[in-house]
């Protein structure tokens, strides 16, 4: 120590001449003043070296303190942010017990409502107002226990009443609701404020997937007549149990609603969503939706054709696309009421042997789907692999059209010339026509899917019109009231492959959800009693059955199963992107773990 003393002395002083140093050994450690002057006695090189290993060990620390800090820690989400998604359509009716027609009105009931069972993200059906409950022995009396810490929006407690409500709304022929045919005949007791039973009248083993619609308030719809159901301001401004509240609604000066705002609901008893609020912006076609979430005015979309896919990446490449299966088939439907045309089998028979159902997955659905030939899909109980397809084969069309006496007109043959002057002229028979029209939505999908078939039915001689309309008027000026004399639409089948609600001839008028207007007794009974066994074997059977009357009788013919492709800017963690789903509106049922803001915390 006394070494660097002195040194530092000489060091500071002015005095030239030599001096003599003595080592004195120390166990003393250096002050820092004093190892200050340490360079100074190092030359050039030294000094280099000392410095690089400076640098060097504080990077080393950086690095090894960053990766303790990135081993130690973990992103996990936090409460807040926005989303806001695009949707082809308008609200209607925000109400569980009509929302079913309209994947608007569900998509955003879904989240507004809680329900007696749910689905999670991995389709497994989960209890959610109701904890526990007792099946009879006979089958047929169910008994629900209910939360007692489930609220409404406004404050009011969720108790039985709202149940019975509910189920009795749904069971009166003046609501018109689409869920009628899954309660009927099925009576509801109340035991207490927190329990009640629903007894059917017959068994129906997939009774429980029935009740997941969601669950409406009675002390703010008991004064509602049921001809004034439609009309009411709660339809628009719903007060529900779910995750989510209403907040606020935009519209235009024609009274058009724009947007459509939820925020958090406090006091939900279920696991709080961490995204604060979610916004729905509607367009009015797919168009639209597509060039709005490319350019960056919405972070999702609730559908994505597979064509658009390419130009939202080019544009807004944070996008990530999600494929969800969706038990959804795609078919053309005949009203045999409505056109004698079609009321021709063999001209049925015709019309399906010329559908090229591998064309249309590669050219419309970009290879994204897979030929259905039957309502009840592949993995399904019931499912017929061996039904009777009725294969591409347009000489075979041809055949059945000659047969069945319809002849191209005097001098007109398939090979005709057709331009503005001399336009396309179809078979006749008895001096009729073969043409009919095709209803269908303003989905780019299904327009291309027309576009086919018209080019395909042309060459075997059947001329093809086609009808667009808006999601909102395909339901209340075709479907409702039928009038269509064929229908290419898509059916949502559910979980259980149950195919009485869209093949049963009480289900053709409105509410019911079957869309082939035709009868077969023996399909019906077949269907009657396959609900009522719970013996799967039985029930398997009578769908195969089932499926060869549908292929023998052809009142629809059968198209494809598509994928449901989501898209949702990458700003959104936490979305499941191997999800399987019942519904459109099923997207939202891991809504609880999606987060906008994230911050690192030390691991547990």
């Amino acid at each position: 120590m006394k070494y660097f003393s002195a040194l530092a002395a000489v060091l500071q002083s002015k005095h030239t001449e030599p001096v003599v140093f003595q080592a004195v050994a120390s166990r003393r450690v250096p002050s820092f003043a004093q190892m200050r002057y340490l360079p100074r006695l190092l030359g050039q090189r030294l000094r280099l070296v000392l410095w690089l290993s400076v640098g060097v060990l504080v990077i080393a620390s950086a690095l090894l303190g960053g990766r303790w800090y990135y081993r130690s820690t973990e992103l996990v989400p936090q409460y807040g942010g926005s989303y806001t998604e695009g949707v082809v359509g308008l609200p209607q009716y925000i109400n569980p017990i009509l929302a079913p027609l309209s994947d608007v009105d569900s998509d955003i009931a879904k989240l507004v409502f809680s329900s007696m069972f749910r689905y999670d993200d991995n389709q497994q059906l989960q209890p959610d107002l109701v904890t526990n409950y007792v099946i009879s022995d006979d089958q047929l009396t169910y008994t629900f226990f209910l939360r007692s810490n489930a609220q409404w929006h406004d404050g009011e407690k969720l108790t039985v009443d709202d149940i019975l409500y509910t189920i009795g709304a749904i069971q009166d022929p003046l609501y018109q609701s689409p869920l009628f045919s899954s309660l009927n005949g099925v009576q509801a007791v109340k035991l207490d404020d927190y329990s009640f039973s629903l007894t059917l009248s017959e068994t129906y083993a997939p009774f429980l997937s029935t009740l997941t619609f969601g669950i409406l308030p009675e002390h703010l719809w008991y004064n509602v007549p049921p001809q004034n159901v439609a009309l009411t301001e709660l339809n628009i401004k719903p007060i529900g149990s779910g995750p989510y509240r209403f907040e606020s609604l935009t519209k235009d000066k024609t009274g058009t609603i724009k947007s459509f705002r939820i925020a958090r609901a406090d006091g939900y008893y279920g696991d709080a969503p961490y995204i604060d609020d979610v916004t729905f912006v509607f367009y009015p076609d797919m168009t639209s939706a597509v060039q709005a979430m490319a350019s960056k005015k919405v972070e999702g979309l609730s559908f994505i054709p597979q064509d658009a896919v390419e130009q939202i990446t080019k544009k807004n490449p944070g996008v990530q696309f999600h494929s969800l299966r969706i038990p959804q088939y795609a078919a053309i439907f005949f009203n045999q009421k409505r056109s004698d045309v079609l009321q021709d089998a063999k001209v049925r028979t015709a019309l399906a042997h010329a559908v090229n159902r591998e064309a249309m997955i590669e050219t419309v659905l970009g290879g994204q789907g897979e030929p259905i030939y039957t309502p009840i899909l592949p993995g399904y109980i019931g499912h017929n692999a061996e039904v009777e397809k009725h294969v591409y084969n347009t000489n075979e069309s041809i055949r059945l059209l000659e047969e069945a006496g319809w002849k191209f007109p005097e001098g007109v043959t398939s090979e005709q010339t057709v331009t503005a002057e001399n336009p396309y002229r179809p078979r006749e028979k008895d001096g009729r026509t073969l043409e009919f029209t095709i209803s269908t939505v303003d989905v780019e999908e299904y327009q291309e899917t027309l576009e086919l078939l018209q080019s395909s039915w042309r060459t075997i001689g059947v001329k093809l019109n086609v009808d667009v309309y808006s999601p909102e008027d395909i339901q209340q000026e075709v479907i409702k009231s039928r009038k269509y004399e064929a229908l290419l639409f898509g059916e949502i089948v559910g979980t259980d492959p149950d195919p009485y609600p869209f093949w049963h001839s009480s289900q053709q008028e409105h509410p019911g959800l079957a869309l082939a207007i035709f009868r077969d007794r023996e399909i019906d009974d077949l269907l009657e009693e396959a609900r009522k066994t719970n013996n799967e074997e039985e029930r398997r059977l009578k769908y195969l059955h089932v499926q060869n009357n549908l292929a023998n009788e052809l009142p629809a013919i059968f198209l494809y199963n598509s994928l449901y492709t989501y898209a949702i800017h990458d700003k959104i963690a936490g979305v499941n992107s191997k999800q399987y789903i019942t519904v459109p509106s099923d997207r939202f049922a891991g809504i609880a773990h999606w987060y906008v803001k994230k911050e690192r915390k030390l691991k547990d």
